[in-house]
């Protein structure tokens, strides 16, 4: 399939790095737009709560979704089964963007950028340690890299640079990789039940479990529901937008360009993110964030493969 422009044509696989390249911008523009809702020191509005944005995210995505799971299986042949874990995948969701935005609050967007794909080395830890899989011999130096690039230099530095204490930089770079944990954990839940159920009937009913868990919590906190109508807008673009659109095409990506070549330029959202909290936010950029994004996408592109395999499924089957 081709596209005309103007007299030129595009082939499938120019559309499909179009397609992952738009992706990773608007992943990148997802850590800018909730860390101005989060700490609005440059915008003339007030702060919002992490469970208030989350909330009004999966909601807005649940009804968003509702239309197009219409055509996946029926609500009446969905099994008990498969319902309680789409919920638990809810729980797993709303868990990973809460912990996320408070993560995002304490640390900066760069940091997030740096910590962004920590999801990926999660899922394969976790195929590790539950399925039991083994890394070969040539995998252990790329793991290896992929860990110190997500993990031990960015927080090292952190810790390094604030007297080695525990100083709430630390604290919210903590609480990103936290969330890719749960993201972690949401990937492999819907690979189970991704068979059996579609992946807008998945995302839809997920969707509306994690905002009412997240209402929960407020709740139980008593946090009002407080939103100014100018922050509405702010927070459907980083829902429909920033993940709903970039959620089409990252699927748009994998069926043009395949899995591998899909995962590994979806990883460079970490260095958009990296520029644009440069550009927009006036946030500093340091050796130690290059040194990360290098080293761990180096590793990232060694195991290709293996990553691509694990994560093909179900990567943009939910919020994140």
């Amino acid at each position: 399939m081709v596209r005309l422009i103007g007299t030129k044509t595009l082939s499938p696989t120019t559309l499909g790095y179009i397609a992952i390249i738009l992706a990773a911008t608007l992943e990148a523009f997802r850590q800018i737009l909730s860390k101005a809702l989060l700490v609005p020191d440059k915008v003339p509005f007030s702060e919002v709560s992490p469970l208030t944005i989350a909330f009004i995210i999966f909601i807005v995505n649940g009804l968003f979704f509702t239309p197009f799971a219409r055509k996946s299986i029926s609500l009446r042949h969905v099994q008990k089964k498969d319902l309680f874990f789409v919920a638990l995948i809810g729980i797993a969701e709303s868990a990973a963007l809460i912990t996320y935005f408070f993560g995002l609050h304490y640390s900066t967007a760069i940091n997030a950028s740096v910590l962004n794909n920590g999801e990926i080395l999660f899922s394969a830890i976790l195929a590790i340690i539950i399925f039991r899989e083994r890394l070969q011999k040539m995998e252990r130096i790329p793991f290896s890299m992929m860990i110190a690039g997500m993990i031990i230099i960015p927080i090292g530095y952190d810790f390094y640079t604030n007297g080695i204490e525990t100083s709430k930089l630390v604290i919210g770079d903590i609480l990103l990789l936290v969330a890719g944990l749960f993201w972690a954990l949401d990937i492999n839940m819907s690979n189970y039940v991704s068979n059996r159920l579609g992946s807008q009937r998945i995302t839809q009913l997920s969707s509306f479990a994690a905002g009412l868990f997240a209402l929960s919590l407020m709740f139980i906190f008593q946090i009002p529901l407080s939103v100014e109508p100018i922050q509405i807008p702010i927070i459907a673009i980083i829902g429909i937008i920033s993940i709903g659109m970039s959620t089409a095409l990252f699927i748009t990506a994998l069926k043009l360009i395949g899995a591998v070549r899909t995962i590994l330029l979806y990883s460079i959202n970490s260095g958009f993110g990296i520029v644009l909290a440069y550009a927009i936010l006036n946030e500093q950029v340091n050796i130690a964030n290059v040194v990360s994004v290098s080293i761990a996408f180096a590793g990232l592109y060694l195991l290709r493969n293996r990553l691509a395999g694990k994560q093909s499924v179900t990567k943009m089957e939910r919020p994140k």
